[in-house]
């Protein structure tokens, strides 16, 4: 796992993807498309709601490639800040 911290609660993960994070979203952006995401404040780090189907928030669905690595890179991202995600499915 290669993570480069870019400012406080902003980073990048080696696959390109960049994670901000904030009080109660964390916005998922890879090639200049972005995601937010709900997070809700957990015991030792945040829960995701991750949608079954994902769309960017321009409306275009997220490719299937970059949807299945999603939890990994959040995952990835979260314990370089010394967290411990917890991710939940949204139907």
């Amino acid at each position: 796992m290669t993570v480069q911290e870019l400012q406080p609660r902003e980073a990048r993960h080696h696959t390109g993807a960049i994670l901000r994070s904030r009080r109660f979203a964390t916005q998922f952006e890879v090639d200049g498309h972005v995601l937010t995401l709900g997070v809700e404040p957990g015991v030792r780090g945040g829960l995701y709601y991750l949608p079954s189907t994902p769309t960017w928030d321009d409306g275009t669905p997220v490719p299937p490639s970059i949807a299945a690595g999603m939890q990994t890179v959040i995952e990835e991202v979260e314990r370089f800040w010394g967290h411990w995600p917890e991710f939940r499915a949204i139907l």
